[in-house]
């Protein structure tokens, strides 16, 4: 059966986010699980950002739909 990736909302992305750079803050970890905690980040990084591409784009099609008069 196939895995469905469930979808975060981006102040969930945020949080995570924030989490992994205060374990990385932290300093006492091994050098692989900060490149782990780095790659999840970067991962995170770009989930995020195609959230708020996503956001501004909607803004745009709203704001451009509500000059049509």
């Amino acid at each position: 059966m196939a895995k469905l990736k469930k979808t975060k909302s981006f102040e969930n992305i945020f949080e995570d986010l924030e989490k992994i750079v205060g374990k990385m803050d932290e300093g006492d970890i091994h050098l692989e699980k900060s490149l782990e905690l780095f790659e999840k980040g970067m991962s995170l990084v770009e989930e995020g950002k195609s959230k708020l591409d996503e956001a501004e784009l909607k803004i745009k099609t709203l704001t451009k739909n509500s000059n049509l008069e």
